[in-house]
């Protein structure tokens, strides 16, 4: 398969020569367009029926494997013509638009459903310690071990220090949004273990998203102390401003729009989407990437729970349901498992879930084990927080567009990343299978995929 950077510029060049909107050249790119989205969606619903029927996954388990499914891993290795010809270089850059435009209104669902007080009200030391102990410890694992990794990559190599960072923040990852999916799906929800766990991801989702945005600033400065000093003050002045000015006046405004008309109609819905776009345009102008300003805005908002079912009910099903099975196909078609080709490489690849695996599970059972949780209680808690999925990937996707992550190391971690998400569901049934229970209502959390 051609490199995605090539691609992406092919794209480029088809779409500049375009005639018209509603010329041949366009009609044609639009043709080649709709071929991608429907192949994309009909053998993401095939994957995510049989992933749910066969593997007692959820939906979002079933979408990441299909975005695999698309790219070189599978249908590339089997049918490298059929691939060719579904994903062409002429549509690349409306590709790469649309899976980034999906992840900025992503990321805003995903900062709505951070009900912070409603799951922190008890367990606050529990909480803290989990999360805690639960990013530091593979943060610390992951930046202990990347030099060896950086060494045995092939010529040429990132920046060590850049890779480094970036390393260890994949090993830190923790997936809040399928997290709530499987606690509910499995009848968890009202458990202790799954509160602890919600609450704790919850904080270390957020320190992750400050942490990945402190990272990409590092790298995207350079390294140069001024250029991060001046885009992390920017960000820190932005993120005030949020808060303190646009948060009240948009509470506001929802308050007085809903009571015009409770369904949230669709002037609000367009004014709602022009925040948003602004404020990822003005975090990417900062060189924090654009889903951060998409995810600032959501936890903004997130304390106003009517607005956030009224727009998972009208806005978030579109994203969930097109946008989500684009980006995994993005992430598919830059995944390559045969650029695993060696034993060494294979080596390499369970080495890295090795060290994420033992991390983010290690550390979050300590710290369980630590607050007074019971031995199985703790390892539900452990496997929960080794969880990464949708969240991972999002971040790795980063590191591959800094240029941080080169393609083989990508292909590891997102190998990592799934490895994570489907063993998470069949061990957190056995270690709680005891405590199911369906009659009673589930955490609220919306997820994406679902």
């Amino acid at each position: 398969m051609a490199d995605p950077s090539a691609v992406i510029n092919n794209g480029t060049a088809a779409v500049a020569h375009a005639q018209s909107a509603v010329g041949a050249s366009a009609e044609h790119i639009t043709l080649l367009l709709l071929y991608q989205l429907v192949v994309i969606l009909v053998v993401t619903r095939i994957v995510v029926w049989l992933s749910r029927r066969y593997l007692g996954q959820t939906a979002v388990a079933g979408e990441i494997l299909a975005g695999i499914v698309l790219g070189p891993s599978v249908l590339g290795g089997l049918f490298p013509g059929v691939m060719h010809a579904i994903f062409v270089p002429e549509t690349g850059t409306i590709f790469v638009g649309l899976a980034q435009l999906g992840l900025v209104l992503l990321m805003f669902q995903i900062g709505l459903e951070f009900e912070f007080n409603a799951r922190l009200t008890g367990g606050r030391h529990a909480v803290a310690v989990i999360s805690l102990i639960g990013i530091l410890v593979p943060f610390a694992l992951g930046f202990t071990t990347a030099p060896w990794f950086w060494q045995m990559m092939d010529e040429p190599r990132p920046d060590a220090l850049a890779f480094r960072l970036f390393f260890a923040t994949a090993m830190s990852i923790t997936a809040i949004p399928i997290l709530g999916r499987i606690f509910m799906e499995l009848g968890l929800s009202h458990t202790r273990t799954a509160a602890l766990t919600i609450a704790a991801a919850a904080i270390d989702d957020v320190c992750g998203w400050l942490l990945l945005g402190v990272v990409s600033a590092i790298v995207a400065s350079r390294f140069d102390l001024g250029s991060f000093a001046l885009r992390i003050g920017g960000l820190a002045v932005y993120i005030a401003f949020v808060f303190l000015v646009i948060r009240p006046l948009l509470h506001r405004y929802i308050d007085r729009e809903l009571r015009r008309d409770p369904t949230l109609g669709r002037s609000t819905i367009a004014i709602l989407l022009i925040v948003l776009l602004v404020s990822a345009a003005i975090t990417s102008n900062l060189g924090i990437f654009a889903i951060i300003g998409g995810f600032l805005m959501g936890v903004a908002l997130h304390d106003n729970r009517r607005f956030v079912a009224l727009w998972n009910e009208r806005v978030g099903s579109l994203v969930n349901a097109l946008f989500l099975p684009i980006f995994f196909a993005y992430t598919g078609l830059r995944t390559d498992i045969g650029s695993l080709a060696t034993v060494q490489a294979w080596l390499l690849c369970g080495l890295v879930c090795l060290i994420a695996f033992t991390g983010k599970f290690g550390g979050a059972y300590i710290a369980s084990r630590l607050v007074g949780e019971t031995h199985r209680s703790a390892a539900a808690i452990g496997v929960s927080m080794n969880t990464r999925a949708l969240m991972e990937l999002i971040a790795l996707n980063i590191g591959y567009d800094l240029g941080v992550l080169p393609r083989q190391m990508f292909t590891m971690l997102v190998i990592m990343a799934v490895l994570s998400t489907f063993i998470a569901t069949p061990l957190i049934r056995w270690l709680m299978g005891d405590q199911r229970r369906f009659a009673d209502p589930p955490i609220a959390v919306a997820v994406a995929g679902e």
